[in-house]
């Protein structure tokens, strides 16, 4: 189908207004609604006094009760969750430890210790406010 003007010409340029509309409206509501979306698992957390870590580029990495370990929703076992550190160590990631407190302090050592063999030196402990 040809579309033409007034003058009887063919229009050959595209008309992008609508699309980049929609496009700057899709970006403003992600804007809105990334930061209500929180990564991981639900754990039972520790209490303690607030501190703030930056998780633009962050890997969350649950220790479950019944020695269960995910990164993100994922769960990995240890052998996979070094082999998923190691990749990511090269990109600069740090990590953030949700550690159930019901979880035996061993099994977030056995993270830690993972953590520290694939030289991520950014690590946080999440925790709950009192």
């Amino acid at each position: 189908m040809e579309i033409r003007n007034k003058d009887g010409k063919e229009i050959t340029q595209i008309n992008i207004t609508n699309l980049v509309d929609i496009a700057l409206t899709l970006v403003i509501i992600l804007l809105m609604v990334g930061p209500l979306i929180e990564q991981g698992i639900e754990v039972s957390l520790p209490e303690t006094s607030p501190y703030e870590m930056k998780i633009e580029k962050s890997l969350i990495i649950t220790v479950a009760p019944e020695d269960k370990y995910f990164i993100g929703d994922r769960q990995v076992n240890l052998g996979e969750l070094y082999s998923i550190l190691k990749e990511k160590s090269k990109e600069g990631v740090s990590v953030i430890v949700k550690g159930d407190k019901r979880v035996s302090y061993e099994n977030i050592i056995k993270v830690l210790d993972i953590v520290k063999k694939c030289k991520i030196e950014l690590i946080g402990l999440a925790t709950q406010t009192e």
